[in-house]
């Protein structure tokens, strides 16, 4: 594939002419611009993409890899450019990508500063304010590691990918396809392989000598859902091993769901290997992380042995880089910029929110809607923070008959019977709008051990009141919330107290939870790590 131009729009403009070639390659004339050759249309075949009308097909994007951009501050409205430009012969296709559903896509032009918008994916993505950043210019052949997958935009249409090369590598690309051998033969964009660019940063902490971290991260959009993708990051003599990633069923779908869910790793990243590992043999389309990554979220030479840890011949990256990974802020992540540079989540920037508007987010997934929360503000009564006003604020917008399930995962629990205990700030805060929309779970971890409450449905005084509950402790009809603590994937372990009413079943043990929704119905198994079951239960609405 070329591409040859000196301008490249978001979308095929009003003025431009559209013709075939005679091997169906897709020409754009601009008028009086150069012309655009853009992808083939097997390629748009490959990828799903149909359309009737040849001489109206939908296009796929290419553009320059021109100015990068300078680094930016903490918010989206704050951020500056400082850029360099590179020659039109040394361009890259920024981004290629279908809609998968017969639609067209978009052509957009490499970005020059931040915040930017993705080609075809409809939201901005800021960074935070670090030592470098900018976006792909081709430089460096380092190969990458800490491969990633996350979410940033539409669970069925779009994944966001990354990962960390050594400081001077610049270049920050990602091939995908659905036919793994043609990704894997490939080195550019192809009929059946799209190119995608994005950005990269360079930070450091002063709490383990600098270190600095060149972490690249690139937006995948407008594809099929339900549909597996062939993917691998980096660029021409660097690239990754390819891994396999699914978009999810398309939002509102009742396609069976499974999701684990899993937390407090923190002081021994093996026993967080042993439990990916785990999962990777369980088909897991997802994962949630309530926090507690790493002992100190400051340091980057322990997000190093975390993203390194390794059961056996088993890497945690064969897991991280399949099935999209989405944390929450713990105590000892304590929003370090380590934090919100490595990991992509949705950012809706929120009224005096941190972290890019990566502190809190929701997003759906098939019939679910998830909410994320930050249960460690810097100073405040919880209440009284703006994140109470946007959590209700989410929650009014939840439209049960779309995502009739709603989960929401946080750090610091609001019921537990361990070392902790439970938090009544956070009942005060945040249970009202629980108990308001009738959240069907709350996922929380910081006590280190397993631990399920009984349907909880309002508050007298602090304390929780009981709902009406069926054969293992489960809600009748919606009857009340689950809380579900799970802490037990590195961290050292914690008693377990016998004088809390609200416990259903708790124990001191490493552990890990499995969600399976089929419909409305919903089936939860907690494990223990040598793999035996230690919790189950099934419920429909």
């Amino acid at each position: 594939m070329s591409i040859l131009f000196d301008e490249a729009p978001r979308r095929t403009p009003a003025n431009a002419t559209l013709s075939l070639d005679a091997r169906g390659t897709v020409l754009i004339q601009m008028v009086p611009r150069a012309t655009l050759t853009l992808v083939t249309l097997p390629f748009l075949a490959a990828l799903g993409c149909t359309s009737a009308d040849s001489s109206t097909a939908p296009t796929t994007s290419g553009a320059t890899a021109g100015a990068g951009g300078g680094a930016t501050g903490a918010g989206a409205s704050s951020a500056s450019a400082s850029s360099s430009t590179s020659s039109a012969s040394s361009s890259v296709a920024s981004s290629a990508a279908s809609t998968g559903s017969g639609g067209s896509s978009c052509v957009g032009p490499k970005p020059s500063s931040f915040p930017y918008e993705p080609p075809c994916c409809g939201y901005s993505v800021a960074i935070p304010e670090v030592k470098e950043s900018g976006f792909d210019d081709g430089n460096g052949k380092a190969p990458p590691d800490h491969v990633h997958v996350g979410l940033a935009g539409p669970s069925d249409t779009s994944f966001v990918v990354g990962w960390r090369t050594d400081d001077a590598t610049t270049v920050t690309r990602m091939l995908v396809g659905t036919d793994k051998a043609a990704v894997e033969a490939a080195n550019d964009a192809t009929a059946k392989v799209a190119l995608y660019a994005g950005h990269h940063i360079l930070y450091g902490s002063a709490l383990d000598g600098d270190n600095p971290t060149r972490h690249h991260e690139v937006h995948a959009c407008g594809l099929a859902p339900a549909t597996s993708y062939h993917y691998k990051v980096g660029g021409p003599g660097g690239w990754s091993t390819v891994h396999t990633v699914s978009t999810g069923p398309t939002v509102g779908s009742s396609e069976p769901l499974r999701i684990a869910v899993l937390g407090d790793s923190r002081n021994d990243p093996s026993v967080f290997a042993k439990i990916e590992e785990a999962l990777a043999g369980k088909g897991v389309d997802l994962q949630i992380f309530t926090g507690d990554a790493v002992a100190t979220g400051a340091m980057q030479t322990q997000w190093n042995k975390w993203f390194e840890s390794t059961s056996g011949s088993f890497s945690v990256e064969a897991m991280l880089a399949s099935a999209p990974f989405m944390p929450v802020n713990g105590n000892h992540e304590g929003l370090a910029i380590n934090y919100p540079a490595q990991f992509a989540m949705p950012q809706d920037l929120a009224t005096n929110e941190k972290a890019q508007g990566e502190e809190y987010y929701s997003f759906e997934y098939g019939n679910a809607h998830f909410i994320a929360l930050n249960d460690t503000p810097e100073a405040g009564a919880l209440a009284a923070t703006p994140q109470v006003a946007w959590l209700k604020a989410d929650l009014s917008k939840v439209d049960r008959k779309k995502t009739p399930w709603l989960f929401v995962m946080h750090h610091r629990s609001t019921y537990s019977c361990g070392n902790h205990g439970s938090d009544l700030d956070l009942r005060k805060a945040w249970q009202p709008l629980f108990d308001e929309y009738k959240v069907d779970v709350v996922f929380s971890g910081h006590d280190h051990l397993y631990e399920r409450s009984k349907p909880i449905r309002g508050l007298s005084g602090s304390t929780g009141i009981l709902a009406m509950a069926g054969p293992k402790g489960t809600p009748v009809k919606g009857s009340g919330t689950l809380y579900v603590v799970t802490g037990g994937a590195g961290a050292p372990l914690y008693d377990v107290g016998t004088d809390c009413d609200h416990t259903f079943v708790t124990e001191k043990t490493r552990n890990y939870v499995v969600v399976d929704l089929n419909g409305t119905t919903l089936s939860l198994k907690a494990y223990r790590l040598d793999g035996s079951v230690l919790d189950e239960l099934e419920f429909t609405k």
